[in-house]
């Protein structure tokens, strides 16, 4: 139940909608009248503090606004009881440090657990065995590694073309047609033969040199294109592309992160798929030593070059619902038989696409989420 004219029991304040609102239910369920300030102001949250509240519930997906929106509460209601959610473990610290007593929690903490779960059925149920440290890794191919392949590859054939040429037309030792052919790739020399050469091979000579000019160029900023980016995966190592057996992560939000950790943690193979390059997920994945490639997930050719038919199951997290069910579709179109998870923050989405499409299992993390803070919250009051 939601009371604007008695004094709350918890007063919800941060971003409208979201798990705030999801909050409100089970509040009233566990006997507890509740009301929603969104998105409040300085002098907002100031008079409905004076007015009296039992509890305060900082609930943003805004790290930096829970935490300017907490510390005011804890400035203006010092003997109220605060329960803050946040994302970033340091910012965490550092708030449990200036306000002793709040209630420092994060929901995607909360939801990854249950995803992880149901990822792990497969594995459990023995449809797939093969978990731990990945070995030689899937080689993830973009558009940087493409050009640098094909641009050497060309650079490759004009050497061995400009060899073959000078030792067949000019007569010259191998060793002197791959020196005199690599000047000429390089554009610095050519063959002090080359003056009594036929026209035709002059012609061909002065192609390659304006083909390597070309080539060069591609090959070059190929490189440092690839070299200026962080290397999201490898052959080797932690950040190695799984081959077989793993979970395919899609979407690097808050929850998607946590849960590829908490999957790496229990000793599980984990690809992680984001559209966007430019989120805080892609670098907090690479910190942490997780796979991530920048490819969309609702394509189904690139499930497929991910793997999805040996993955042990697949997890569309991201922050859309109808993403998610994109992915879900496109993931049982390229791998019928592959377990899904789907989060969603709309409870009727999630509904509707359990009800109907039976693509996987269906979770309503804003509902998970807001029935652990109302519990948490019970315990403050």
């Amino acid at each position: 139940m939601t009371v604007d004219d008695e004094r709350p029991d918890v007063l919800i304040v941060g971003d409208p909608g979201s798990v705030g609102s999801a909050m409100i239910e089970p509040l009233s369920l566990l006997g507890l009248t509740s009301k929603q300030l969104a998105d409040p102001t300085d002098g907002e949250l100031t008079e409905e503090l004076h007015a009296g509240v039992g509890a305060v519930a900082v609930i943003t997906r805004d790290d930096a606004l829970a935490l300017r929106l907490t510390l005011l509460a804890a400035h203006v209601g010092p003997e109220v009881p605060l329960l803050a959610t946040l994302f970033d473990k340091t910012v965490a610290e550092q708030l449990r440090l200036a306000v002793p007593g709040v209630l420092v929690v994060s929901p995607s903490e909360i939801v990854a657990p249950m995803l992880a779960e149901a990822c792990l059925a497969r594995l459990r149920s023995g449809g797939q065995r093969h978990v731990g440290p990945p070995g030689w890794g899937r080689t993830i191919v973009d558009g940087p590694l493409r050009l640098l392949v094909l641009s050497g590859c060309g650079l490759l054939l004009v050497l061995l073309g400009e060899t073959l040429l000078s030792g067949l037309v000019l007569h010259e030792r191998w060793t002197e047609a791959i020196y005199s052919s690599a000047g000429l790739l390089a554009t610095v020399a050519s063959s002090p033969r080359i003056a009594h050469a036929p026209g035709w091979y002059k012609l061909v000579s002065a192609a390659g040199i304006l083909l390597s000019l070309g080539l060069v160029a591609v090959f070059t900023a190929a490189l440092v294109r690839r070299l200026s980016r962080l290397r999201l995966t490898t052959l080797f190592g932690s950040r190695a592309a799984p081959r077989s057996d793993h979970v395919l992560v899609v979407g690097l939000g808050q929850i998607g992160l946590r849960l590829a950790i908490a999957l790496r943690t229990l000793g599980v193979n984990v690809l992680v798929l984001e559209l966007d390059g430019s989120v805080a997920g892609v670098s907090l994945a690479h910190q942490a030593g997780l796979p991530v490639v920048i490819a969309s997930g609702t394509d189904v050719f690139t499930l497929l070059r991910m793997g999805i038919g040996r993955a042990s199951a697949v997890a569309a997290v991201t922050s859309d619902d109808l993403v998610n069910v994109e992915i879900g579709l496109a993931a049982r179109a390229a791998a019928p038989d592959v377990a899904v998870v789907m989060r969603f923050g709309d409870g009727e989405v999630a509904t509707e696409t359990e009800s109907l499409l039976h693509l996987g299992q269906v979770f309503d993390a804003h509902r998970i989420a807001a029935e652990a803070l109302a519990d948490s919250l019970r315990g403050l009051l």
